[in-house]
């Protein structure tokens, strides 16, 4: 197929990094600066001139014959703009559109109206993603598959909690999750049932929203988190405090910001919750508000060096729980080496979100935060060896795990005596897996990241 791709910014060059692997590209990109680095780092066209111009938008689509138009540049209306105009020059095209607020998210042709039939925001998807850590108080990460409304954590298992000392087969597990890997040090554990956890252990599960909670309490909760402090008045952050005063949960949410223009809005738009103009990098002030009291601190600048600077201000005050996004992939590892865990690279979630949408439809596929890791769903069909036979009976190469099975409208969490039937959309988690062993055995529908 032939993508159109208004911006060079974050979100075009890393949606283009992902589509281009399947599809030819045409960026258009304003800035010359902008322009020629998208074209000597992707394999991508470029075309440097105003991509919100009705004539350079034609111009664009007429190049490529193109099928598909994604808009990704900071201004959302004319996002919409862009993918509105592109539908008046060809009626058949496929438009995707980039949001940061959400007071931009609008209808979608799937929904019944004109104009645009997709939606990303990759704020709203970081915000959701920031709740959901808060809240489960062992998770270190946290994803969401919204076709198929299931969740992918990883939690922490610690010293003196519950499930210490005990063996996976034997955990009164909700019904509706599965564990698909244990990670014990630079190990990755999938044939895992007969494992027995130790403290220190990261246990990766796979199930219902509403399991989730129920694996998270099965652990061990032993303080429920109740006050939270955002660092940082951005759409992701006042999006995050949002989320949390929602829940019928008696909740203190302080936010810190030391712009005043962002401060007066956050207090403006958030009634309830308490907002603070300060340097949130500045020892004096996080100590005068407490933020050692904080059962999770939360860093959602628009800024990666004041966002790392202020996770360290929180591992000094002694904070159990921190959670932090960052915008630059060279900054992961630097997050990761100071002990940060929970971290949510902006890049990942819009890889993730373009990789679903544009490449592999109805497949759910996530690229997991560790290397070699990838989360994804394949069909299989009465060709396949795996039709009519149990779980246990077969031969599942190294690296590959069978964290779910989707059979109609009802998802399976497999166990050993779980029969495959055709049409089964299996979900697998890999690791490090051999890309020749996975196709023979589940069909050649598998990702080209392998």
């Amino acid at each position: 197929m032939k993508v159109v791709i208004i911006g060079a910014g974050i979100v075009g060059s890393t949606s283009a990094k992902a589509l281009s692997k399947v599809h030819d590209v045409l960026i258009v990109e304003k800035d010359p600066a902008k322009a020629e680095e998208a074209k000597a780092l992707l394999n991508v066209s470029v075309l440097n001139d105003d991509g919100s111009s009705p004539k350079v938008i034609e111009a664009a689509i007429n190049r490529i014959s193109a099928d598909i138009i994604l808009s990704a540049i900071p201004d959302d209306s004319h996002n919409l703009f862009i993918c509105l105009m592109a539908k008046r020059i060809k009626p058949t095209i496929k438009t995707v559109a980039c949001l940061r607020s959400p007071e931009f998210i609008i209808e979608t042709s799937s929904e019944g109206a004109d104009g645009v039939d997709i939606l990303i925001s990759p704020e709203l998807i970081t915000a959701e993603k920031i709740e959901k850590l808060a809240t489960l108080e062992n998770a270190v990460t946290y994803d969401h598959v919204s076709s198929m409304n299931i969740d992918l954590a990883t939690f922490k298992i610690e010293d003196g909690q519950n499930l210490v000392g005990k063996v996976i087969l034997d955990m009164d597990m909700p019904p509706d999750c599965n564990v698909i890997a244990v990670y014990r040090g630079e190990n990755t554990i999938l044939d895992n049932e007969t494992v027995e956890i130790h403290a220190g252990d990261r246990i990766r599960v796979l199930g219902s929203p509403e399991s989730m909670v129920l694996f998270n309490k099965l652990i061990g909760v032993e303080k429920e988190a109740k006050e939270f402090v955002i660092l940082g008045a951005s759409a992701v952050g006042l999006e995050v405090a949002r989320r949390l005063m929602q829940s019928n949960k008696r909740r203190a949410v302080k936010i810190i910001e030391n712009d005043a223009a962002l401060s007066r809005d956050a207090a403006r738009e958030l009634e309830d919750v308490a907002v603070v103009k300060g340097d949130f990098i500045d020892l004096s002030v996080l100590r005068s508000e407490n933020v050692q009291r904080a059962d999770v601190l939360i860093t959602v600048s628009s800024t990666d060096e004041r966002n790392l600077l202020a996770c360290m201000a929180g591992l000094r005050f002694g904070v159990r729980k921190i959670i932090s996004k960052y915008s630059n992939v060279e900054y992961e590892e630097i997050f990761r080496y100071t002990g940060i865990e929970s971290i949510i690279g902006y890049h990942r979630v819009i890889y993730n979100e373009v990789t679903k949408n544009l490449i592999y439809d109805e497949n759910a596929i996530l690229a997991i935060e560790r290397d070699n890791e990838l989360f994804f769903s394949t069909t299989i069909d009465k060709r396949s060896e795996l039709v009519g036979n149990h779980l246990g009976d077969i031969n599942i190469p190294e690296g590959i795990r069978v964290a779910a099975i989707k059979r109609g409208k009802e998802m399976i969490y497999p166990r050993i005596n779980t029969v495959f039937e055709e049409g089964d959309k299996v979900l697998l988690f890999t690791h490090m897996v051999n890309p020749i062993k996975l196709s023979r055995l589940f069909g050649h529908n598998t990702p080209l990241e392998l």
